[in-house]
């Protein structure tokens, strides 16, 4: 299987000169030490707490004889199920990504080793601070608009989402699962159809308005002006005509490319001779993915195998091989994207801190641009409203 693009033309290599994604990208400043610190620490404790609910209850010798015994055969065709995988994912960020301001089509070869750092960042850093990570460097590499890149990875994150949750309830019902999970999945999947549908039909920017004003009202405003901010990227970086055939298509790679997860998980759980069919391996993936959305410490430590086990216990898998599955596949997924970032650092000869806080200083500059923007339109529309009225006194 190739990525587009020839041979000749290596992942890693830069157009020259790099261009700078948005007049106020680099400007603003990052965020403070203070919120970073408080990040970190939330994280850790739920990592930490998340951790000892695993263990506490396990026999620990037994899971590493388990574990020691792993096939290794179905570990390996994991790689290659995650290579599938990932070059599904770098095909549909590209459909919601923007095209290049200097003219062109953007290549999927070169969109999959941002996408890589992302998931390094993922791995490594608090806060999921690889999303804009990715974002930030696909905009500088390729010569996008900032805040469109960043619009990009909150649609792409929203799909996914509202794509999985309804995966999920499907393989909830489908494996008789407790009727919490069926709950919980159910109300998830719900959501996400609402949140994607009124994408699609409404549009972004008429219910990121909608939200400006509700919140405009409140005491909080000017504290969660920043996750205004964040809207109005998302408005901006996916409210175009063309959008929503992209979201369409963007579902269904979002819906194989979980089936693939869930074939990692049936790998996973092959290898150790856990007795877990297919419906249930994409109830436990995915299960598992929405659990990681908790805050936890970098690489989703306790959070993931927290939810990993604890589904695989209640559908009949006994405590040390579900923590077993728990911790392989926890390793067999995040192991291979991480080294695969490491690689496109390399690659590319950039160094994943300086992304980071190059990457929070160019969001705030896009969420910046993007808020000014809002407050134009909003000022030309009431303009607008006003002359229209003294129009219609003067008549």
């Amino acid at each position: 299987m190739s990525l587009e693009g020839s041979a000749a033309d290596p992942v890693g290599e830069d157009p020259a000169p790099e261009v700078v994604p948005s007049s106020g990208a680099l400007t603003a400043k990052p965020s403070g030490r203070g919120r970073n610190l408080i990040i970190r620490l939330v994280g850790l404790v739920v990592s930490l707490a998340a951790l000892w609910l695993v263990l506490h209850s396990v026999d620990l010798g037994q899971c590493a004889t388990i574990l020691s015994h792993a096939n290794p055969i179905p570990l390996a065709a994991c790689l290659f199920v995650i290579g599938c995988q990932v070059i599904l994912r770098s095909v549909r960020w590209r459909l919601l990504l923007p095209a290049p301001r200097h003219g062109g089509t953007l290549k999927v070869r070169r969109v999959l080793p941002a996408m890589l750092v992302g998931y390094l960042g993922n791995a490594v850093l608090p806060a999921r601070l690889g999303e804009p990570i990715r974002a930030y460097l696909v905009a500088r590499r390729e010569d996008l608009d900032a805040a469109e890149a960043f619009g990009s990875v909150v649609l792409e994150r929203v799909v996914d989402t509202a794509t999985l949750a309804l995966v999920a309830f499907v393989a909830a019902i489908a494996v008789h699962a407790p009727s919490w999970i069926i709950q919980a999945t159910g109300l998830a999947a719900l959501i996400g159809i609402g949140v994607t549908a009124a994408i699609i039909v409404i549009g972004p920017t008429p219910l990121v308005r909608i939200a400006r004003r509700i919140v405009a009202r409140l005491p909080i405003a000017t504290r969660v002006e920043p996750i205004m901010g964040r809207l109005d990227d998302f408005a901006r970086g996916i409210d175009r005509p063309s959008r929503s055939s992209a979201v369409v298509v963007a579902v269904v790679i979002s819906a194989i490319c979980w089936g693939l997860d869930a074939t990692t998980f049936w790998l996973v759980a092959q290898s150790i001779g856990v007795p877990v069919n297919p419906a249930s391996a994409l109830l436990i993936a995915a299960v598992t993915v929405l659990g990681t959305a908790l805050p936890s410490a970098p690489g989703y430590v306790g959070t993931f195998d927290l939810a990993a086990s604890t589904t695989a216990q209640a559908l009949g898998v006994a405590a040390a091989p579900a923590v077993a599955l728990a911790i392989l596949a926890h390793a067999a997924t995040v192991l291979p994207t991480a080294g695969g970032g490491a690689i496109s650092l390399v690659a590319m000869n950039v160094r994943l801190g300086r992304l980071a806080t190059e990457a929070a200083a160019a969001e705030a500059g896009a969420a910046a641009d993007a808020a000014a923007t809002a407050d134009a339109a909003a000022a030309a529309a009431s303009a607008d409203a006003a002359a229209s009225a003294d129009g219609t006194d003067a008549v």
